[in-house]
């Protein structure tokens, strides 16, 4: 169970890491209510937050939620716990309500990329509608990350459809380029080429008449030599004869 979870941690980490340019650490948001649950399942957030993503985290919180959890008594552990994050100042003149105060602080686009980990059902809601927010929160004493919501994704398609369509410099030249009249010369055709006289056998020669015209002189200088010895063999036979 425990493998499960690391591998959906680091499949949402990945998501907002290459969707929306969340960076590490991640700098989390704690409010009263998730320190409060945390009091309660025993879990030691800056322990269990790191090796639940396997990467490095910065935990925060505002002035407003200490404020708010040091107004109460029973409130006190969880008020310990929030003290030891680092408090970044929310810039409120009058301490606002935590809610008020993280929907504020993080603001319409979360520019900062800030992670909320809240048990603040309200609060959990308005930020999975506007989209591109990491949310944890507490089930059954173990820190839960939440699957990117719907917004989320809608979010990520529009950023990736603005990454790859043309800036505004590409569609002045591409309408310039549209609006020239186009011009009335024919380009050439191209003739096709013959073949790579590299790449082409060499044509042989035609020895049939040569060699029949070879035949022919070898047949009668063979005649020829057999008249010349038989007159010689004549002549001789005569000679004898004579003789005798």
């Amino acid at each position: 169970m425990k493998v499960k979870r690391c591998k959906h941690a680091k499949k949402v980490v990945s998501f907002y890491k290459n969707n929306f340019g969340f960076r590490e650490p991640f700098q989390i948001i704690v409010d009263g209510t998730f320190c409060q649950a945390a009091l309660k399942g025993k879990i030691n957030i800056k322990e269990q937050m790191p090796k639940y993503l396997c990467c490095a985290v910065q935990l925060v919180t505002t002035k407003c939620v200490l404020a708010e959890l040091s107004s109460h008594a029973a409130l006190h552990g969880a008020n310990a716990i929030a003290k030891c994050f680092k408090t970044h100042n929310c810039s409120h003149s009058t301490f606002l309500p935590p809610a008020d105060c993280l929907d504020s602080f993080i603001g319409p686009t979360n520019s900062k990329h800030y992670c909320v980990a809240t048990q603040d059902c309200d609060l959990r809601h308005k930020f999975q509608e506007r989209g591109g927010i990491p949310l944890f929160h507490i089930i059954r004493n173990t820190i839960v990350l939440e699957k990117p919501t719907e917004s989320s994704q809608l979010l990520m398609n529009e950023i990736s459809l603005g990454k790859v369509s043309p800036t505004l410099p590409e569609q002045m030249e591409i309408t310039l380029d549209n609006n020239q009249p186009s011009s009335d010369t024919k380009r050439k055709r191209r003739r096709p080429l013959g073949p790579n006289p590299l790449s082409v056998k060499k044509k042989r020669l035609k020895k049939s008449v040569s060699v029949a015209s070879g035949g022919i002189l070898q047949k009668n200088k063979g005649r020829r030599l057999r008249l010349i010895r038989k007159k010689a063999l004549q002549q001789l036979a005569n000679d004898v004869m004579t003789e005798k």
